[in-house]
């Protein structure tokens, strides 16, 4: 629509030049009485016309109107009428194929335009100023028409850097969603194993509580109140599960981690060279799997952002407990910040991986670097905990 209406903008604009053009010149021209030149009749009003009115449709069909203009300029002072300002309509004209038309053509349309002043002016009875009316003449259309000849190929170059900045965009924007796209799968096959444990220990306790219902009731009432704690956790993984794209393949038989391979975690990262201190508050207690997993990757990935980026640097973590939700924040005081930052909305995978963990569980993520240097990671996982 707004095309349309640039488009509209620019014939109106074009139509009102070349018919102001042809009023002037006509209004100029008619009182004009020169006994040495051809007296004023229908054909000079006609060409005049001709050199002013095409001016109208110069961007749509610049070619057509250099060549109208052009012709009916030669014409007109070849039958000797006097001088005119409807002239004007032939710079314009070849002003206009050189920024709207064809480069090949345009160079025709600047030489023709050479050949055609030279015509109109030695056929004009000047007398010893000819050879300097011609040269005047030469370099106020070359002027124009190399005016116009740089418009045409900065417009070109402005349109090149647009596509091209589309093309980087729409590239950026397809690798931003792979990447997604590649960690909301990797998080399907994990929570996927973390469901399919569950239910393999649901089916196991349910086959022991049927086999000693009658002989150990009491035993088969605990097996059974472990199913049910069992269930509601299985439950809420697959709600949290349902809408992860997931592409069929062999899922991963590895057993899944949690926080209680953090300390494992914590020396690897000391013996990768990076000093790591950990503080727990509040009273630990017994995560469900899914979130157990997600606040060990959480974990996993800050402090890999902090070994690739930090440089030279000392890490803490900090895992918070409380009854309805689960606080971490991993923290360092090297530099990188705005590596980190590029690397998560460009396409990194880290905090990509981060993000698409905290939203399943509804929690929130924050990333950025500290006001006194270095870089924080603070990730809240709202918990349902199931009490048996």
């Amino acid at each position: 629509m707004a095309a349309r209406l640039r488009g509209l903008d620019s014939r109106l604009v074009d139509g009102s030049l070349g018919l102001l053009l042809a009023v002037v010149s006509l209004v100029a021209y008619l009182p004009t009485v020169d006994i040495s030149r051809r007296a004023a009749d229908g054909w000079a009003v006609a060409l005049i016309l001709l050199m002013t009115l095409p001016i109208a449709y110069r961007r749509i069909a610049p070619d057509f109107v250099i060549v109208t203009t052009g012709t009916a300029t030669v014409t007109y002072y070849a039958l000797g009428y006097p001088d005119t300002l409807a002239s004007i309509g032939t710079l314009i004209a070849l002003y206009s194929v050189a920024a709207h038309g064809n480069r090949k053509i345009a160079v025709q349309a600047l030489i023709g335009a050479a050949i055609g002043l030279s015509v109109s002016v030695l056929v004009t009875d000047l007398g010893d100023l000819t050879l300097q009316v011609l040269i005047s003449n030469y370099i106020i259309f070359g002027t124009a028409w190399v005016i116009g000849d740089n418009i045409r190929t900065r417009r070109a170059y402005t349109h090149e850097l647009e596509a091209r900045a589309e093309r980087l965009e729409r590239e950026r924007e397809t690798k931003s969603r792979e990447a997604v796209i590649d960690e909301r799968r990797r998080i399907a096959r994990e929570m996927h194993d973390v469901v399919a444990h569950s239910v393999s220990v649901m089916v196991v306790q349910a086959g022991a509580a049927r086999r000693i219902i009658d002989s150990k009731p009491s035993q088969a009432r605990d097996a059974l109140s472990s199913i049910e704690t069992t269930g509601r956790q299985a439950l809420a993984e697959m709600r949290r599960l349902t809408g992860v794209l997931r592409r069929e393949e062999h899922a991963d038989k590895t057993p899944q981690p949690g926080l209680g391979y953090l300390e494992k975690l914590i020396e690897q990262t000391r013996e990768a060279g990076l000093p790591v201190e950990v503080t727990v508050q509040g009273q630990p207690y017994e995560l469900p799997q899914g979130a157990d997993l997600s606040a060990f990757r959480i974990v996993q990935e800050a402090l890999t952002n902090s070994l690739k980026h930090a440089g030279p640097s000392h890490a803490t973590v900090c895992i918070t407990y409380s009854s309805s939700k689960l606080e971490l924040r991993v923290t360092d005081d090297g530099r990188g910040a705005a590596e980190r930052l590029s690397n998560g909305s460009v396409g990194g995978h880290g905090l990509v991986g981060m993000r698409e963990r905290v939203a399943m569980f509804g929690g929130e993520l924050r990333t950025g670097p500290l006001p006194g240097g270095g870089y924080e990671v603070r990730a809240t996982l709202p918990l349902e905990i199931s009490e048996s």
